[in-house]
């Protein structure tokens, strides 16, 4: 199966590695210690049929952490291939540290560039700026519409800390999020409070 992976890459220096608990019987999770819940997942679930391609998304700032957390990255995805041997590959998609409208458009006409027809995507929005979910979710909703695309996950690692250091670290499916614009766009109607109606029904089923 040829598979699509958005991955966020973190800005921060000591990403610790955790185990990730899932309560969701469609999230496996591994035993193991990961930085990326995505790819303690995926260590559970990929075949060695699949072709998968990563697409690292790296904010550029001036303390450069973030080449290491690439490194980092890149010994986890080939860690988690292990047993499996999938085809795997990878492209580094870096924009500036910066919230201007033309640093928005470029990391979006970047991703939607390198999105493949077809493709089964998985993505891991834990660590990033706050821009970044927004950006994804928009070339999410360009794939599906016009590219035939499925958005089979949107991942998140919930971490609770104590004194500054992970206790506790859940994986959690976030694709409901992403499906609330979704909703919003299929309504269509001139009437407030009737569009209030149905935004509520379409939320109940």
């Amino acid at each position: 199966m040829k598979k699509l992976v958005i991955c966020n890459i973190p800005m921060r220096e000591n990403i610790a590695n955790v185990v990730f608990s899932s309560d969701d019987r469609s999230l496996p999770v591994s035993s193991d210690e990961y930085r990326y819940p995505v790819l303690s997942f995926l260590s559970q679930t990929l075949k060695t049929e699949d072709d998968v391609k990563f697409l690292l998304l790296v904010k550029k700032d001036g303390k450069e952490f973030y080449k290491k957390n690439i490194d980092d990255c890149l010994t986890e995805i080939q860690r988690a291939n292990a047993s499996a041997g999938a085809k795997i590959s990878y492209t580094i998609i870096d924009t500036d540290f910066s919230q201007k409208k033309e640093t928005h458009e470029q990391l979006m006409g970047k991703l939607v560039e390198e999105i493949e027809t077809g493709s089964h995507i998985l993505t891991d929005i834990t660590y990033g700026p706050k821009d970044l979910p927004i950006v994804i979710f928009s070339a999410l909703g360009f794939a599906e519409k016009f590219l035939e695309c499925e958005i089979d996950n949107i991942v998140y690692g919930q971490a609770e800390f104590v004194d500054n250091k992970v206790v506790s670290s859940k994986i959690c499916d976030m694709t409901s999020l992403y499906l609330l614009s979704s909703v919003t766009n299929t309504i269509k109607c001139d009437d407030p409070e009737r569009a209030k109606t149905m935004l509520k029904s379409l939320l109940s089923m």
